[in-house]
């Protein structure tokens, strides 16, 4: 079957449902004793997914968090200047002028030049501070190059805490449910909820993998709006094509149509959940309202993510 998978020009959503007769009718679903991944969980009443955010960030995010930290700590020692060592250098060097001056003695380097050089490291105590340290490189013409190097060290620190913050305090996904008894799918991020009754939920596919539309709260649960959960991927870590989501669907499909029996042999299912995560992404309060308010605030829902851009919940 051919869908609408434009890879990373898909921006627009299609109700999922458009499809269902054609996953009916080509795709055939095994049960297993393991789905296989996204699915996380099966029992009578409730399918849950999961984003492939715990992959990316183990294969992607925290090799290159090791690296740009091993890169800023390296540079800073490396390159930024030792002003103790510099406050004796120049003081040592001072004195070295004055006797030259006293003996007439001719260095092979411009004695001016460095004479200035090391009277503007140093300042009123004697000691070279950042300030002067920055002074003494305008003399030398270099002060230019100096600051794209500090500006390099700080963006690379930066870039490193980012990676750590995101490592350290972004939560572990809440799961994206598919409950067969009331056919609606719901999920939270970050405090807010998210709902959509199956028919009208949306979908949209690309290298990332399945991306599902739902009714989420706006900020401070004024309001509802089209969302994304991005990423449910299928085990790969991008570069997803329309055979690698395929039978994901169709799983979902088969269990929300015939239930667990289509899905898995045994009488339920739970995969581990991914490792290494220091918090997970809390179930709000007042869940089953808020949840019931998204579906009742449907309206336009499929309307709006078919017309405009669909913002994502990525992060």
């Amino acid at each position: 079957m051919k869908r609408r998978f434009w890879g990373i020009l898909t921006t627009k959503a299609k109700p999922f449902s458009n499809w269902w007769q054609e996953f009916r009718a080509e795709v055939a679903v095994i049960p297993m004793d393991d789905p296989l991944d996204p699915i996380v969980s099966v029992d009578d009443r409730v399918l849950t997914v999961r984003t492939g955010y715990h992959n990316r960030r183990n294969a992607i995010l925290v090799p290159l968090m090791l690296v740009f930290t091993f890169m800023a700590t390296y540079f800073s020692y490396d390159s930024w200047p030792n002003f103790l060592s510099l406050t004796e250098d120049a003081n040592e060097t001072l004195m070295r002028i004055q006797e030259y001056r006293k003996t007439g003695y001719d260095p092979i380097y411009n004695i001016d030049k460095m004479e200035a050089y090391n009277e503007a490291l140093l300042n009123e105590d004697r000691k070279v501070t950042f300030l002067t340290y920055m002074e003494a490189q305008s003399v030398r013409g270099r002060l230019d190059r100096f600051l794209e190097g500090v500006f390099l060290l700080g963006l690379t620190w930066m870039i490193t805490v980012v990676m750590w913050l995101l490592f350290l305090l972004k939560p572990r996904d809440a799961e994206v449910y598919f409950d067969r008894q009331r056919q609606i799918v719901y999920s939270w991020r970050h405090g807010r909820v998210g709902a959509a009754h199956f028919d009208k939920m949306g979908l949209v596919e690309n290298q990332v993998g399945i991306n599902l539309v739902l009714q989420f709260e706006n900020k401070k649960q004024k309001g509802y709006r089209p969302m994304a959960i991005i990423g449910i991927d299928t085990g790969k870590l991008t570069f997803h094509t329309e055979a690698d989501t395929t039978y994901p669907l169709a799983q979902i499909l088969a269990f929300m149509d015939h239930g667990k029996s289509a899905v898995i042999t045994g009488s339920s299912f739970k995969r581990k959940p991914a490792k290494f995560f220091w918090r997970v992404d809390r179930k709000p309060d007042s869940f089953e309202q808020r949840v019931n308010a998204a579906l009742e605030a449907e309206g336009d829902f499929v309307h709006q993510y078919q017309t405009r851009w669909v913002k994502g919940h990525a992060l």
